[in-house]
């Protein structure tokens, strides 16, 4: 069966805004993850986000883990390049060394660094300790999508209806898809080069983004050797019981994704660097499904992120286990710091 990569999503939602919003808080941003199959490399969030209030300067953020502990870090203000391709389309957004380029919508998308991180390790960034020294840092990886995207609140009536009327439309920043991907490319990180050679998972968002509602939350998607793919976000209970978003998907590896909810969440309540549970259970039409998960590399922020004042932010890459079958996924969780417990 032929796989509409589109998911029926016009393609024009892939290509950037050319000119700069009225609105000054209207965000145009696109985020890659990328998970090595081999388990020494992972880059849980990159990220570009445009703002209409500082146009010609979107903010860049790159998380970085290693599997010898270390962590690296970009967070800066870059200067904005051209939005277009060599055909005159909006296709590209990129901020000083960080460039993202639609090369095909909905299909394959190329994603090129060539600067410095700071370096530090995953365990000081859980003890928010800040200092590290500045090395070089490059990559270049092409993605190819291989499910169709996962439009938040497209699977389900509930979900639509949190997006519309209550606090979800503002948590995920307006219109924001995920697509899951095959990636091919290198990294060069202080000398070493990692050939690049996994999934990840890749983000579109436009509109305005208002975390203050946030109460936590837990994010996880994986893409399986046989095809067959899950995401699910589900954010914390509020005081009320009420959750203001939960949703999902499995993917069988052919056809339209199968809604999904979130029974059972991983919940922050603590700091761990490594082999900490991330199990999920998923509500779906095919049966209630366990994905058993496991932390393998991790980054922390403490002061950053929207929500730093009153939360930690938690991303990394988890081994996750679907029925016996074994592949690298993303984990992102965040917490309100009243909520952890002492370590």
């Amino acid at each position: 069966m032929a796989i509409d990569y589109s998911g029926g999503l016009d393609p024009a939602f892939e290509y950037f805004l050319p000119r700069q919003p009225e609105n000054p808080d209207f965000r145009d941003s696109a985020s890659l993850w990328i998970m090595n199959d081999d388990g020494l490399i992972a880059f849980p969030r990159i990220t570009i986000d445009a703002v209409g209030g500082d146009w010609e300067h979107p903010r860049i953020q790159i998380n970085t883990a290693l599997a010898d502990g270390r962590a690296l870090r970009v967070w800066s203000g870059e200067p904005a390049r051209s939005p277009f391709d060599g055909q005159g389309l909006a296709a590209v957004r990129g901020a000083g060394p960080l460039v993202f380029q639609c090369l095909e919508p909905f299909r394959r998308w190329r994603i090129r660094f060539d600067g410095s991180a700071l370096q530090t390790t995953s365990a000081a960034q859980m003890r928010d300790q800040r200092e590290g020294e500045r090395v070089d840092m490059a990559f270049d990886v092409e993605a190819r999508m291989a499910a169709p995207p996962w439009l938040m609140g497209g699977m389900t009536p509930e979900a639509a209806r949190k997006m519309k009327t209550a606090d979800a439309g503002a948590l995920m920043g307006g219109l924001r898809y995920e697509q899951l991907c095959r990636l091919q490319g290198w990294a060069r990180i202080a000398g070493r080069e990692y050939p690049i050679n996994g999934t990840g998972m890749r983000v579109r968002r436009q509109g305005v983004r208002n975390m203050g509602a946030a109460t936590g939350h837990c994010q996880h998607s994986a893409l399986f050797p046989s095809g067959r793919a899950f995401g699910a976000i589900a954010f914390a209970p509020g005081a009320d019981g009420e959750q203001s978003f939960n949703e999902g998907f499995v993917y069988t590896g052919e056809g339209a994704l199968v809604p999904a909810r979130v029974v059972s969440a991983p919940w922050m309540t603590q700091l761990g660097s490594s082999g900490e549970y991330v199990s999920l259970v998923l509500e779906t039409p095919l049966g209630e499904i366990t994905i058993a998960g496991e932390t393998t590399l991790s980054t922390f922020d403490h002061h950053l992120f929207e929500m730093a004042d009153s939360s930690v932010l938690h991303q990394g890459a988890a081994r996750y286990t679907w029925d016996g079958e074994e592949t690298i996924g993303l984990v992102e969780r965040c917490s309100l710091r009243e909520r952890l417990r002492p370590d």
